[in-house]
């Protein structure tokens, strides 16, 4: 069943409306709520674990939230087609799957299956021993993992700030890079194989571009902030939560990562994807404005409003 279109232009990301406000309250639930629902359950899961496995186990979380979001988030506008959901789609083009050409279809499903095993080995094999490293590393930057300097409200909005700017800044640079370098594109040129992005496309990533575009940046952040393991987990989930949103392929107003000023739209990544060109960002625009990089990109989205 299909739902009603409305006559009115969709709410853009970031824009002032109802939508909006429903992606802060999101965001704050994660600040206020989650805290007290946590704080006693931390000493359970990790106080007879060695500081290597602890971060592991931390880090850890991304695949059962990989898997959530794939379920809760985008399995439903991908499977309902609903007309409320397709207001906010962001390519015109038929998704793969529904593509009239059986050559499409069977490429995708080809894709889907790479996706699955690369996804998985980033995912599973390689962060963990990234992780690991780390430990190893800068044994002095471990966080804390103690409910006894359990972060105050601020600590840990301040915290998740920092590792968001601080992360994206590095992650906007070596994405840059990537494409700067023909011998590093080859290896980027994996995670370009998406025209049309998907959820599955969101790590889709040659362990060597994911090691030094992902990896590298979120553990090199950890390290330098050095917040309490709570606030590093906070802002891990909305950096991994951002990017499983740039790869969305819909740019629903309602995201809890995209209502604030310079956040990055969902539609810049899939621009990105499209021309292979500008938005090096992810997260945030910041960067991409600071550095001009988004000049084509502004232009296209003054072209073509959403719902066109």
């Amino acid at each position: 069943m299909k739902g009603v279109r409305t006559s009115s232009p969709p709410a853009m990301q970031g824009a002032p409306s109802l939508y909006a406000l429903l992606g802060a309250l999101q965001s704050a639930l994660c600040f206020f709520v989650l805290p007290p629902l946590c704080k006693p359950l931390w000493p359970v899961i990790f106080s007879d674990l060695s500081p290597q496995i602890r971060e592991v186990l931390l880090w850890a979380i991304t695949a059962p939230y990989f898997v959530m979001y794939a379920l809760v988030v985008a399995l439903p506008p991908y499977l309902l087609e609903w007309d409320f959901f397709e207001q906010f789609k962001i390519s015109k083009e038929p998704w793969p799957w529904k593509d009239e050409r059986a050559n499409v279809r069977r490429e995708f499903w080809t894709l889907t299956y790479k996706s699955i095993c690369i996804d998985s080995i980033n995912i599973l094999v390689l962060l963990p021993c990234c992780v690991y490293a780390k430990t190893i590393a800068f044994p002095r930057r471990a966080p804390s993992f103690s409910a006894d300097d359990w972060p105050t409200h601020w600590e840990s909005f301040s915290g998740v700030v920092a590792s968001i700017v601080l992360h994206e800044f590095g992650f906007y640079w070596t994405h840059r890079i990537m494409h700067a370098r023909p011998g590093l594109y080859r290896f980027h040129k994996v995670h370009h194989q998406y025209k049309q992005n998907d959820v599955l496309s969101a790590q889709h990533f040659h362990p060597v571009d994911f090691f030094f575009s992902i990896a590298a940046p979120a553990l090199l952040t950890a390290a330098v902030v050095r917040p309490h393991s709570f606030t590093q987990a906070l802002a891990g989930l909305w950096i991994f939560h951002a990017n499983m949103d740039d790869h969305l392929g819909y740019a629903f107003p309602w995201s809890p990562v995209r209502w604030f000023p310079f956040s990055a739209g969902t539609d810049a990544h899939e621009f990105h994807h499209s021309v292979n060109m500008g938005c090096y960002g992810s997260k945030l625009s910041l960067w991409d404005w600071v550095f001009k990089t988004d000049r084509v990109y502004e232009q296209w989205r003054k072209k073509r409003p959403m719902g066109e």
